[in-house]
Order: C-alpha cells, then sequence, then structure tokens
C-alpha cells in the first residue's frame, strides 16, 4: 500500500474532497498535516479548517493533522518541511505519496505503481498542468507530486528542501529527463491556477514565490479579458478538454 501526504492549507479547499476520492481508490492511508498559519505567517481561516474537517470525517482514510507555525524560525521553507516530516513520522506505509493540494491523481496511478512498487527508485511524475479553468489543459507536460520509499526520506529543518529540490533524493528518476506515467499518459493532474480572479490573488499573497514577480499586475491583466490561450506564469499553449473531475469554479 501507499501513503498519500497532502500538503494543503484552506486555499486548496475547492480541491479536497476530488482529491481524497480519488486517492482512496488506492491508498489506505491520507495523512493532511494543517498548519494554524499560511505560508507568509498570516493566521488560517478558522471556519475554512472547520470545513476541511468536516469533509474528512467523510473518508475512513483521511487523518488530518493540526500543528502549530513557529514564528521563530526564520527558515521560510520550515512550514513546508514540517507539513512533509509530519506525514512521514505519521505514516504506516513504506511507500509514500507526496502532493500539493492543488494536485489531484487520476485512476492510471494505481496501474502505473502496480508496476513499480517492488523497485527501490524515487519518481518525480509527469502531470497535465491546466490554467484558469479545469477544461484548459496545457499542450507541455510538467512534473509534480513524489513517489519515494520512507526510508529514503531525509529531513533538516534548517535547509530548503522544496519539491524542486526532491532532485537531489537518492535514486531519483525526474518526471523532467524521463516521462512517468501509465501508457505514456500523466497521472497527476496539476490545477494550481485553476480559480477565480480573487482566488488567485489570495494564493499569490500567501505562497513562497510572492516576490518574485508582480503576481498581481499580472493577474488583473489576465482578466480584463478572456483567456487567449497562453498563461501568464509560463507561456505554454492550451487545449479545451472535458472537466473530467468535476471542479467547480
Amino acid at each position: 500500500m501507499i501513503t498519500a501526504i497532502l500538503q494543503y492549507c484552506t486555499l486548496d479547499y475547492k480541491f479536497l474532497e476530488v482529491n481524497l476520492k480519488n486517492l482512496s481508490r488506492f491508498s489506505n492511508e491520507i495523512i493532511i498535516p494543517i498548519c494554524d498559519h499560511l505560508f507568509n505567517g498570516e493566521k488560517e481561516s478558522e471556519e475554512g479548517i472547520k470545513k476541511t474537517l468536516e469533509i474528512t470525517k467523510r473518508f475512513s482514510n483521511a487523518k488530518p493533522y493540526l500543528f502549530t507555525w513557529k514564528g521563530f524560525v526564520s527558515n521560510q521553507k520550515y512550514y513546508h518541511n514540517l507539513s512533509r516530516k509530519i506525514g512521514t513520522e505519521y505514516s504506516s506505509n513504506d511507500w509514500l505519496l507526496f502532493l500539493d493540494g492543488d494536485e489531484v491523481v487520476d485512476d492510471n496511478f494505481k496501474y502505473w505503481f502496480e508496476q513499480i512498487k517492488h523497485t527501490d527508485a524515487t519518481y518525480w511524475l509527469t502531470c497535465h498542468w491546466y490554467f484558469r479553468e479545469p477544461i484548459y489543459r496545457a499542450t507541455k507536460t510538467e512534473c509534480a507530486g513524489l513517489v519515494i520509499r520512507k526510508q529514503h526520506c531525509m529531513w533538516n529543518l534548517q535547509t530548503e528542501l522544496e519539491r524542486q529540490q526532491f532532485h537531489y533524493l537518492p535514486n531519483i528518476i525526474n518526471g523532467d529527463h524521463q516521462f512517468i506515467g501509465y501508457n505514456k499518459k500523466p497521472v497527476i493532474h496539476h490545477f494550481s491556477w485553476v480559480r477565480t480572479k480573487t482566488e488567485m490573488l489570495q494564493k499569490v499573497r500567501n505562497w513562497g514565490h510572492r516576490n518574485d514577480r508582480d503576481w498581481e499586475k499580472s493577474i488583473e491583466e489576465e482578466f480584463s479579458r478572456p483567456f487567449n490561450g497562453t498563461d501568464f506564469v509560463h507561456g505554454y499553449k492550451y487545449d479545451i478538454v472535458d472537466n473530467e473531475f468535476n471542479i467547480i469554479m
């Protein structure tokens, strides 16, 4: 079996139920560490946490764990490190799947996992990338999600350990260099930017890359017109597909 560890905050609430439904098809344990503060140090929504716990109660394999932000830690990556460390420590399976709250796994994951579960490798998976609405899917694939044996998790809370740095882990097979999916199809669907204007603004004010560029200006420009087929994040081109996960905007 495999333990799914969901990197979650209440800004990803709209994806939670579909995530739990899909993960429950192959995972007997879904751990959801929830910090009482957002990434930028602002206090979490108490109402959002309450609604989150109401959903998790409907899934017997879902295990939410509330933890407290330690404001004296200067390293901004502490939030992510501790969330993943909590998930690892409470997990009971040999294999772990790390996901963000807006990354949804499809049914093909379980068939792919059946093929590789006897290996000793670590896999960074190939994903579909979506923008604005769940019907706009990029023609270029990316990487999202990490599948790793528990014994290979090495945690140091004082160093940066973002997902982008997981390629330093042992035996990594990186989706950037080798397509990792089932029958040459991605098994992860990344809905990070599938949001309303208000939701996008909330996202960029509270995530770790908020100082990288003027995200708010880009969002204002984006929503001043209908979607033109190219995103402002990577400049990807898009196809129109079915909303197969029935994500509600």
